[in-house]
């Protein structure tokens, strides 16, 4: 055999055992900070936990913390409490409502219900009232669970977490086998009623309790770890001995104590009241106001919280007893200003700035891509003033046909997630510093009224 041979032959072989592209653990090519940022959009909008937790980091806890720093360092601390309490409470609540369906599961289920809480919990309370409405939530969830864990896993997928992706793929059969399985009978549903709503009166009982308690909390924490007897927003501009003149100074009374405390126990007795009115189709037919606590009063995705659900268990507990708990007129009247600007900031905040990028973007890309509009927005909202913009599901659906309008699409849905939230923190902080102001400005008054200073 010559030496050409022989080489020939060598790689020959060479080429015949060299692994292929499949047996040889390829790592995933690196990607660019805006394309992994783009693939986080979609999973930050795949989730309404997630969606609230980053709604309430950039619309709340930054711009407050922030604001707190232009006052004095102790006003910051108190800031860094108030954030740190909302955030800490965020990231427990989906540890509680998965250990509390758990215990619950074993109270009111049977066989192997048991394990299945999560599953059963995605069926919303008005899917679960006669076998008409029971079926149709079974078609839902069989449609709409498949669809949303392969997007998960797809928008994983291509951030490179193989093993994250597959684990929510693994879902799917196992899910979609119990529900097909899943007969209609007056026990069954009666059954999973008690299961939805002891975990709502248990969350609301351990969140409410959380929440409601950050009033004396706050308090607690400025006499004993500040060192101050007084509303500590105005240290900057009003001495201690003004403060106590004015009426900053004053301890907690006994009604504060009681309202405070009171506080604590809201939640439930607010989500058991609100139930109970909703379990009766009869009740809400002709009132508007008890559709909208009812479509709020539920879970989606297994056991998150919807908007309403979410306010009852924090906000409405927190507020009340921070209100009850203030140290004198000014502290209450800032924070009257500032939960005033905060309810139109939850429901309509994040709608104008994230809704009206997205109706701009949405009209440039019908434009260039010669398509209706309605790509991330969908169709009933397009001519809203306060348009909501579309779930990245809804994109993804609207441009599965074109490959080039769904990489546009994705751009434009990251684009309009991120700068919403920028623009709405911004929002939420000049609010939160033209509060601050108005109190600089009512103190400054009084001192002149009073003659102090």
């Amino acid at each position: 055999m010559s030496a050409v041979e022989y080489l020939n032959n060598k790689k020959n072989y060479a080429v015949e055992k060299a692994p292929s592209k499949s047996q040889v653990n390829i790592a995933p090519p690196k990607k660019g900070f805006w394309e992994i940022a783009k693939n986080y959009a979609g999973i930050i909008d795949s989730r309404e936990s997630i969606t609230r937790l980053f709604l309430d980091l950039s619309a709340f806890d930054i711009p407050v913390v922030i604001a707190g720093a232009t006052r004095n360092w102790k006003s910051f601390l108190e800031a860094c409490l108030e954030a740190g309490w909302s955030t800490c409470a965020l990231f427990f609540a989906p540890f509680l409502t998965k250990s509390l369906a758990k215990i619950t599961a074993k109270l009111y289920l049977e066989g192997d219900e048991k394990n299945q809480a999560e599953n059963i919990s995605k069926f919303y309370r008005e899917e679960l009232q006669d076998e008409e409405s029971f079926n149709l939530g079974k078609k839902r969830l069989i449609e709409e669970e498949k669809k949303d864990l392969e997007r998960i896993g797809k928008l994983y997928e291509t951030l490179g977490y193989s093993a994250k992706a597959e684990k929510y793929r693994a879902k799917i059969e196992p899910m979609q086998n119990f529900y097909k399985e899943l007969e209609y009978s007056p026990q069954l549903i009666q059954r999973y009623n008690k299961l939805k709503e002891t975990i709502i009166v248990g969350q609301s009982a351990v969140e409410g309790f959380l929440w409601g308690g950050f009033g004396l909390a706050l308090r607690w924490f400025r006499k004993n770890v500040l060192g101050e007897e007084r509303f500590t927003g105005t240290k900057k501009y009003l001495n201690d001995k003004d403060s106590k003149k004015l009426g900053e100074a004053e301890e907690l009374g006994p009604l504060q104590k009681i309202l405070g405390k009171s506080a604590l126990g809201l939640a439930p007795v607010l989500n058991m009241m609100w139930m109970k009115l909703t379990r009766n189709p009869e009740n809400i037919a002709n009132n508007k106001f008890l559709q909208m606590v009812k479509s709020g009063m539920d879970m989606t995705h297994g056991l998150f919280p919807k908007l309403g659900l979410l306010f009852s268990y924090t906000t409405v507990p927190k507020w009340f007893g921070a209100f009850c708990t203030t140290q004198g007129v000014d502290e209450l009247i800032e924070r009257v200003i500032k939960f005033c600007t905060l309810i139109p900031s939850w429901w309509l905040g994040h709608r104008v700035a994230n809704g009206n990028i997205a109706k701009y973007l949405d009209k440039k890309l019908a434009e260039k891509f010669g398509v209706e509009r309605g790509i991330l927005l969908e169709e009933n909202q397009l001519s809203s003033m306060t348009p909501e913009a579309a779930k990245i599901h809804h994109v993804l659906e609207k441009t599965a046909h074109n490959p080039e309008l769904q990489a546009e699409a994705q751009n434009a849905h990251a684009i309009t997630l991120y700068l919403g939230m920028a623009l709405h923190s911004i929002g939420v902080l000049g609010v939160t510093l033209l509060a601050n102001q108005i109190t600089k400005w009512r103190v400054e008054a009084k001192k002149k009224i009073a003659g102090v200073g």
